[in-house]
């Protein structure tokens, strides 16, 4: 008899780490853990999507927070990640500078990590601004990941729970691709 539990859900407390990690110095995004999360319900991906944009929201804070005090080497440090170019702070601060802090919402079409904006941030508005334009730019990205699995999650979920290593294998399968993609393209 084929196990029919559900997948395992993610825990709100991983899914806020992770989103906290990548929005400082973690290079794979949150969507990964919330995307799964999202296969193993429409509610526990709803969890997931608020406790990602928490995490990413507070490590945000602190990097901004850092960048305030000590732009030279916040912004040393995030050029130290894995991926991350020299091209794409120009371009954050080129969005910074022609649409102040809304410029924020052209990263996450671009690629461009979220830590870079953070670390730039401060000379073109207050914590307040950075905190309120934060919420719109992370949701831009995740929540397209989530609606996408919940959407599978819910039309081939019964499939999923019966065909647990076959799901798996095709959610890191996607995964592997998608950043084989991506780092192809930086």
């Amino acid at each position: 008899m084929k196990n029919r539990a559900p997948l395992w859900p993610p825990p709100a407390w991983l899914c806020f780490a992770w989103g906290l990690a990548e929005a400082t110095f973690f290079f794979l995004i949150p969507d990964i853990i919330l995307s799964w999360a999202a296969l193993s319900g429409v509610k526990t991906g709803l969890k997931a999507l608020g406790a990602v944009l928490a995490g990413s929201i507070v490590g945000g804070i602190g990097m901004y927070a850092w960048a305030s005090h000590a732009p030279d080497s916040s912004r040393a440090a995030v050029a130290h990640v894995p991926f991350v170019r020299q091209s794409m702070f120009v371009s954050v601060e080129q969005d910074y500078a022609k649409h102040g802090m809304a410029g924020m919402l052209r990263g996450p079409t671009s690629g461009i990590p979220y830590k870079i904006h953070a670390v730039l941030a401060p000379p073109h508005g207050p914590l307040s601004s950075f905190i309120l334009m934060s919420i719109p730019a992370r949701l831009e990205r995740i929540v397209v990941s989530w609606l996408g699995f919940a959407v599978l999650s819910l039309l081939l979920g019964g499939w999923m729970r019966s065909h647990r290593a076959a799901t798996t294998m095709a959610f890191l399968a996607f995964w592997a691709a998608m950043y084989a993609f991506y780092w192809s393209r930086i």
